[in-house]
């Protein structure tokens, strides 16, 4: 996802070349893309940008920095931010250590709760016990949770009606603000997109004032050695006739989804009026897809402006599990236009690309 927001000079490293068809359409949809690169055949010294700080560049290759990467660790493990957001979160947490520990928990635990994995990815990894009956999901603590220590929180994902996640640049632990965004989240907390753009939701009023005051209390939390991006995930819920903040959900340093579409958007120049927005769109399971043809068609049957920013399958024709579509609309069309691109590429009803 980092090419369409390089500049033509620029070097991208990859494990695989994207195809001509790929690159050619990033080209034709106004972006600059860098030179995709090969690990170990660029040998000068280069200004190193990463999704997650954790290398150094050392003779053309790519070498972990094991202060950097503790120092990643420390700021993205939520067992860490435990401590960044105490006394800024309504909801109960805790840190669980071991099996013991979780079964002992979990017989005195209020369900609903869900327990998360120190380190995640777009709300994959967490298990969500809703009643007793859910004890079966034990067994996935260590294909989807990796192990322990883990994080048990009460789930409000019945109740949640709106997600942001807010960005920010961090130098010197001071944390500069950039935006704020709406996140669509499906009801078993997994992440299906982000939007930016259009006239202000009127939830900014309520939740912007609270994260405010959380990354306050951060400047003594966070190493002053830190400088890039930093996304802060959190909701709406109600409680009983009540609309309640968690300003924090979880941090993100690193480039989030969020963070390339805001980086996308500002390379389009993009007007403030105007929708921007990702979807994370799996690969249909019933049916083949034929990605050109789709994108073509929603393009003209919504007057929209759509970019594949990921590809669909790898050069030998297997298809990965998720791609990421950019789009831009206006605010009255925009609820049409989401429904219908997730609707069409899920049904991959245009068949199998040649």
């Amino acid at each position: 996802m980092f090419f369409p927001i390089t500049n033509e000079e620029d070097y991208v490293l990859v494990e695989e070349l994207p195809s001509d068809e790929l690159y050619s359409h990033w080209k034709e949809k106004g972006f600059t893309p860098g030179i995709p690169t090969l690990v170990g055949s660029l040998l000068q010294e280069v200004t190193l940008v990463e999704w997650g700080k954790r290398h150094v560049w050392e003779d053309g290759e790519l070498v972990v920095d094991p202060i950097q990467l503790e120092m990643v660790r420390y700021l993205n493990s939520k067992v860490t931010q435990l401590d960044f957001r105490k006394n800024h979160s309504p909801l109960p947490a805790k840190l669980i250590s071991s099996e013991e520990h979780l079964f002992a928990d979990l017989e005195e635990a209020k369900l609903p709760v869900v327990l998360k994995s120190e380190f995640g990815l777009a709300g994959r990894n967490h298990i969500i016990f809703k009643t007793p009956s859910d004890s079966w999901k034990l067994s996935q603590i260590n294909k989807r949770l990796f192990g322990f220590p883990i994080v048990c929180e009460d789930w409000v994902g019945e109740s949640r009606f709106f997600d942001f996640s807010t960005l920010w640049d961090v130098k010197e632990s001071e944390f500069f603000y950039l935006t704020a965004t709406n996140m669509w989240i499906d009801h078993d907390g997994g992440f299906r997109g982000i939007r930016i753009g259009g006239s202000q939701s009127g939830y900014e009023a309520l939740f912007l004032p609270k994260v405010y005051d959380l990354v306050k209390d951060l400047k003594n939390l966070i190493p002053s050695e830190y400088a890039g991006p930093c996304a802060i995930d959190g909701f709406l819920y109600r409680d009983s006739s009540n609309t309640v903040v968690q300003p924090v959900s979880e941090f993100n340093f690193r480039y989030s989804i969020g963070r390339i579409l805001w980086e996308v958007r500002k390379k389009r120049n993009v007007k403030s009026g105007t929708i921007s927005g990702l979807l994370v769109l799996p690969y249909p399971k019933q049916g083949k897809l034929k990605e050109w043809e789709l994108l073509k068609k929603l393009e003209t049957d919504l007057n929209c402006d759509l970019v594949l920013l990921t590809p669909v399958r790898d050069l030998t024709g297997k298809a990965y599990q998720n791609a990421v579509l950019y789009f831009e609309t206006t605010a009255d069309k925009e609820s049409t236009v989401v429904e219908s691109i997730w609707s069409t590429w899920t049904e991959g009803s245009l068949g199998e690309s040649v």
